[in-house]
């Protein structure tokens, strides 16, 4: 679904850092995904990326992308390469039906 994944930022909205917010995040994973995920998936994996070790900048990336299956690892630093492959298994519990 996405290239671009990984863990841990917090969500102290108070720090004045730049990072998107959840409600961001869940905005463009709507966008982009259409009818593919449910509003409990894309809230799921709006957080676990809200709450990754990606940098700000790229959350960012992920948030203002025009095509996220355009983002590649070529435009992440070796830090948020790192980051993101720690997330694939957070994301996909996110997407993997409830039992």
């Amino acid at each position: 679904m996405f290239s671009l994944t990984a863990c841990g930022g917090g969500q102290d909205s108070s720090s004045g850092s730049d990072r998107p917010s959840v409600a961001d995040i869940e905005s463009q994973i709507t966008k982009s995904s259409g009818d593919q995920v449910t509003e409990d998936q894309s809230a799921c994996l709006a957080k676990t990326y809200y709450e990754s070790d990606l940098s700000d900048e790229a959350v960012r990336l992920l948030v203002e992308a025009e095509d996220v299956s355009k983002i590649s690892p070529e435009d992440l630093s070796k830090a948020d390469q790192k980051a993101s492959k720690e997330l694939y298994e957070p994301l996909v519990k996110c997407l993997t039906p409830a039992e």
